[in-house]
């Protein structure tokens, strides 16, 4: 309880979640709490808690918070798709193909993906080690933009 209570506080100090002074309506008239529990990892050597909030626990009513939220399009596997993989990693990407699929006797030929794949383990590392890069690149202009996102991505 020491260590969850800490994560919150935490999460407090960082700007993460902050206080509800008063109790009532939200802005738009309705209100949702989060279903919220640890995960507890003695194996680990440093967070040994961590704080699993559940958006997709159903309420009396039978809906979750997710259920009423547009997920939107799937932007991360188009972000994948637009970093380049090193030239000598592209061969650890080939995959089996055919070249005319409504050829009689099509040929079987031999892809490999230039882009990062979205099936890849390292994809969302990659992913974030490429938007860190780019953000990076203006600290000198917009100091405020590189901690907020640092702080928001650890």
């Amino acid at each position: 309880l020491k260590e969850y209570h800490a994560v919150s506080q935490e999460q407090l100090n960082a700007g993460i979640v902050e206080r509800v002074e008063e109790d009532g309506a939200g802005e738009v008239g309705e209100v949702h709490y989060l279903a919220h529990h640890p995960v507890v990892r003695q194996d680990k050597q440093t967070t040994k808690v961590r704080v699993v909030y559940d958006a997709s626990a159903k309420t009396n009513g039978g809906q979750s918070l997710n259920d009423c939220l547009y997920s939107g399009p799937p932007l991360s596997e188009e972000a994948f798709l637009m970093i380049s993989v090193a030239q000598d990693d592209l061969d650890a990407l080939r995959f089996l193909w055919f070249d005319d699929q409504f050829s009689e006797e099509p040929k079987i030929i031999v892809l490999r993906f230039a882009r990062v794949a979205f099936c890849l383990s390292s994809s969302p590392f990659l992913l974030n080690a490429t938007l860190k890069h780019h953000i990076m690149m203006y600290e000198s202009e917009d100091p405020n933009l590189c901690r907020n996102f640092f702080n928001l991505s650890m």
